[in-house]
């Protein structure tokens, strides 16, 4: 505004400024044609005048606005009322601008048909808010200008043109005046958007934290139970001999043998020294070195052979047996020689360990005065309800007899899993622990829950432990599932059942413990989730088996990985041998090596089901227990999560974490990315390149709390292949299995 002077109505100032524009150029035009028709012909000057117009056109245009004041009128106001509307809009509800309504009015007042509004993220995507004038194609934008809030770079505003009044300049100055007012509504954008990620970020933390509690009360709930009843079947053993031991010492000084007595007590003071070191193994979680690296045979020889008066041992030499067996075995047959000493002081005890068929047997028993058991047993405490429970989490019984006169006797019996055709498989003793446990969990519940309307099914889940593993094959109308799972039965090995679905045998949510999925080529009408496809259908249990030429169907985001192996052959044959051979190798490496792992997962789901809003109190932590400590389980969680897309990280993250999980295979060289056929050493180097890499990645900055608790979890996995590779070179194998892979049939 032109201040100490009135201002020009519009329409006059408009004249006002053309009339002065055109005496000046017609008087710069009439100057030169007269000064220079003295010295060129009448083209030259023409052509000169004319040049000269040209050249003064514009600033005396401007010089004509500034005298007449028209800058101050409805053609400078345009920019202002592009201003005036941002300022006019709603105020927001969250004090975070709308910028959609932000770009739509920036557009609206320059005259444009596109505007877009670029807000920029540091270590994020930028985020774009983008509008076009309805009715009119989307085109490129070609004035731009950088959005600043102090000396920081915000965001950048462009369109597409700006058809307010002006010369060029003077567009691109009010785009820029545009630019600045929204410095503050981006800057505002953008705290809001760390705001709510950091919110986000701190919601997933505290419920981490909720998570990490409970599994801390399970996990020392788990604890101190293993202590109790370690020390109780253990470490008691040798407090009943010390007690024993101290009264022949009495005897022997009343009885004046002090030499006896002597040596009775250099002998206790040995075995005071033995019960130390138990309680200090105890309470570290190892009970029993000679247990783990010799099995049941030397543990027993080496803890019964201190007794006073001692116990016979008949028992097999050689023979070696799963160190879940070991582990119960030996505790039973402690506890009950333990109760022999207690109920039947000097009386013989012996105690025998034999195999028949594919069970083996063992049997404590005392000649002392026997009990009447229909009168109560006195040894029927917490040590033989400890003692049973032991037997049966490995699939066994035990059985308590007695009369007056006759002796005791305490016999039982456990399973033993059916030996492969080929070599043992190497494995670590994780996957049998975990069917143990969930096994534990079922008759746990079969106990609390006994009589009740779920006790059948709960009989069920645990029948489904002891059968072999169930993979249904489905797809939709018309697909040949039925023939698939026929051709694949032919050649199952031992341990796997195929079937087609809607076979009857049990509860629809264990009739099935891993999938595979006939796919055809994807049609228009694409169902993410058809209404064919199980409900059980997790990526980490499911293959697909794609028939056809074209893209798979949007079912397949639910399956781990996808064979295609094309259209059936002629003559009706549904696929070549050739074909057959790569899904049946496909199935084995993903679904039947990881057999254990599936059915454990299958039954325990079932299970929080099937008690989902029946009272089961300390039933409930000891299923959250198993859940969490068990790294088998949540590497399948993880994989159905990156599968499914519930955990975004970057393409060559994600493969490289779904290689880890075992997308391409259970054994350790599959998921380093590495042959069959390679050394320790290279497995080692690439665990050691692998852990390295999801350091960084857990360690990031930018990194989610999903993406966070991968990476963590993926070096426990790589902290684990290492290891299993440092042992494997150690002693001088060819390669190394994945600890905890599973005990599924081998087809080798």
């Amino acid at each position: 505004m032109n201040r100490g002077r009135p201002e020009t109505p519009a329409l006059l100032a408009g004249l006002l400024s053309w009339a002065l524009v055109t005496v000046a150029i017609g008087g710069a035009y009439l100057l030169v044609e007269l000064v220079a028709g003295r010295v060129a012909g009448p083209a030259g000057t023409a052509a000169t005048a004319t040049a000269v117009a040209a050249v003064i056109a514009l600033p005396a245009y401007e010089g004509a606005r500034r005298v007449t004041g028209s800058r101050t009128d409805d053609d400078r106001p345009a920019g202002y009322q592009v201003l005036a509307q941002l300022a006019a809009l709603p105020r927001p509800t969250r004090d975070v601008p709308d910028l959609a309504r932000v770009v739509e009015a920036v557009g609206l007042g320059l005259g444009a048909d596109v505007c877009s509004l670029t807000v920029r993220r540091p270590g994020l995507r930028d985020r774009v808010h983008t509008w076009t004038r309805p009715g009119v194609e989307p085109g490129e934008t070609r004035w731009e200008v950088l959005v600043r809030h102090g000396t920081e770079d915000v965001g950048t505003l462009a369109v597409d043109r700006v058809t307010v009044a002006g010369t060029n300049a003077e567009r691109r100055q009010l785009l820029e005046a545009v630019a600045s007012s929204l410095g503050v509504a981006l800057q505002a954008t953008r705290a809001g958007i760390e705001l709510e990620r950091q919110l986000r970020a701190a919601l997933a933390h505290a419920t981490d934290i909720a998570a990490a509690r409970r599994r801390a009360v399970a996990e020392s709930d788990g604890e101190r139970r293993r202590i109790e009843r370690d020390l109780h079947d253990g470490a008691q053993h040798h407090l009943v001999s010390l007690s024993l031991g101290l009264g022949l010492v009495e005897h022997e000084l009343a009885t004046g043998r002090l030499e006896q007595a002597r040596t009775g007590l250099d002998q206790i003071t040995a075995r005071i020294a033995t019960v130390e070191e138990l309680l200090t193994r105890t309470s570290t979680g190892v009970t029993s070195p000679v247990l783990a690296e010799a099995g049941l045979v030397a543990a027993l020889e080496e803890d019964l052979g201190h007794d006073d008066p001692p116990v016979a041992l008949d028992a097999p030499r050689g023979l070696r047996f799963p160190p879940e067996v070991d582990a119960a075995v030996y505790f039973c047959c402690l506890e009950a020689v333990n109760n022999a000493r207690k109920h039947a002081p000097g009386a013989a005890v012996s105690v025998r360990l034999w195999v028949e068929g594919d069970r083996l047997h063992f049997a404590v028993r005392d000649d002392g005065p026997g009990w009447d058991p229909s009168a109560g047993a006195p040894s029927q405490g917490r040590g033989m309800r400890n003692l049973a429970a032991r037997v049966a989490a490995v699939g066994g019984q035990v059985d308590v007899r007695s009369a007056p006169g006759a002796g005791t006797t305490v016999e039982g019996s456990v399973s033993l899993p059916e030996p492969p055709a080929g070599p043992p498989p190497r494995e670590e003793p994780a996957v049998p622990r975990l069917l143990g446990d969930v096994r534990t969990a079922v008759r746990t519940a079969r106990e609390i829950h006994s009589g009740t309307g779920v006790a059948r099914q709960l009989e069920f889940l645990e029948r489904a432990l002891s059968e072999p593993l169930r993979i249904v094959v489905t797809g939709p109308t018309g697909a040949p599932a039925a023939a698939l799972a026929e051709a694949l039965a032919a050649t199952a090995p031992p341990g796997v059942r195929y079937s087609p679905a809607g076979v009857p045998g049990g509860p629809p949510d264990t009739a099935a413990d891993a999938h595979v999925l006939v796919l055809g080529d994807a049609g228009p009408e694409d169902d993410d989730r058809p209404a064919w496809l199980p409900a059980t259908a997790r990526p980490a249990q499911t293959i697909g088996v794609h028939l056809g030429d074209g893209p798979p169907p949007a079912a397949a985001r639910s399956c781990q990985t996808v064979v295609t192996v094309g259209p059936g052959g002629p003559a009706g044959v549904l696929l070549d041998d050739d074909a057959l051979s790569r899904v049946r190798e496909v199935v084995d490496s993903r679904l039947v090596a990881r057999a254990a792992v599936l059915k454990a997962r299958t039954v325990l789901s079932a299970l929080e089901t099937v008690l989902h809003g029946a009272p089961s109190g300390p039933l409930v932590y000891q299923l959250e227990a198993i859940r969490s400590g068990a790294h088998e389980l949540v590497e399948l969680d993880l994989l159905d999560a990156l599968c499914s897309g519930e955990i975004r990280v970057p393409d060559d993250q994600r493969r490289a974490a779904e290689r880890l999980l075992g997308v391409d295979g259970v054994p350790a060289w599959a998921r380093l990315g590495r042959g069959p056929d390679a050394l320790p050493a290279e497995l080692a180097d690439a665990a050691a390149a692998d852990l390295a890499r999801w350091q960084r990645a857990a360690a990031h900055p930018t990194s989610t709390a999903a993406s966070r608790r991968l990476a963590e979890f993926l070096v426990r996995t790589c902290e684990r292949l290492l290891s299993a590779s440092a042992a494997s070179g150690d002693q001088g194998t060819g390669g190394c299995p994945h600890p905890g892979a599973g005990d599924g049939p081998d087809r080798s």
